[in-house]
């Protein structure tokens, strides 16, 4: 892949990016919470340099520093960050996962500064966790912490501590509770693919409770919001097994952005 790698400073830390040249309009990639730039290889090829596109990893993800904060304020913060350090006009944002919840929020608080949104797998407007999930969330990621350890110095995973790790679900979760005021105020096109099947650590019903809720953000505004596609492919699997609804998505969006 040919590029320009930038590092973007970002609060207690610097963000690694990587610029590749290509047409209009820009694509900005925001990973999945645990995810880092590569996990987008598949769709960034099948693009095929039809677009300019910016891939970053988030605060210990990738090559990535460490941080004190890890909160969704720190993440759309270095959304915007990188806009400005690239200098990335009104592009698009493609999300996957948690950088759909922090896509809809940039752009529902920086009105004119994204030119689109694909939001896969997530970004869903209604908050599912319980104390109880909560506490199952935690279990989860302390069991999970060895794990994730041996992934992250293969650069694979967030160099992040288990009790960090849950927080940033927990708080994601919370974040999608408010996110339809942001879908009202959205003033460009916004689409959904929709995966199917469980996730790890919720089951297929909870799963399905979870991205029913893209019909209220359709119906919150209609003008800009839709669903694409719902593709039969599990959360994890979405970005490798449905690469050429992601770039169809993608097209569509970026020739209706305005």
């Amino acid at each position: 892949m040919t590029g320009q790698q930038l590092w973007i400073p970002a609060a207690d830390t610097r963000l690694n990016a990587f610029d590749t040249p290509g047409g209009d309009p820009p694509l900005l990639f925001i990973n999945g919470g645990f995810g880092t730039t590569r996990d987008w290889n598949p769709v960034v090829t099948q693009l095929g340099g039809k677009y300019r596109t910016v891939l970053f990893d988030a605060r210990a993800r990738g090559k990535s520093g460490t941080s004190a904060d890890y909160s969704m304020t720190g993440a759309v913060a270095d959304v915007g960050r990188v806009i400005e350090q690239a200098g990335l006009d009104r592009p698009v944002l493609v999300g996957w996962s948690h950088g759909a919840t922090t896509a809809v929020r940039f752009a529902a608080e920086n009105p004119g500064k994204a030119g689109g949104l694909v939001l896969i797998d997530g970004g869903y407007p209604i908050t599912t966790f319980d104390d109880a999930l909560k506490q199952k969330v935690r279990a989860q990621f302390r069991r999970l912490g060895p794990i994730m350890r041996i992934l992250a110095a293969l650069g694979r995973s967030a160099r992040i501590a288990p009790d960090k790790a849950a927080g940033l679900v927990i708080e994601m979760d919370e974040q999608n509770g408010r996110l339809g005021a942001g879908f009202a105020a959205l003033q460009c096109p916004a689409v959904f693919v929709v995966g199917t099947g469980k996730h790890s650590g919720a089951t297929e019903d909870e799963m399905t409770r979870l991205r029913a809720a893209a019909a209220d953000a359709t119906a919150t505004n209609p003008q800009q919001v839709s669903v694409f596609a719902v593709v039969p492919v599990n959360h994890m699997q979405i970005l490798r097994q449905a690469t050429s609804t992601v770039t169809a998505a993608i097209d569509k969006v970026a020739a209706a952005r305005s």
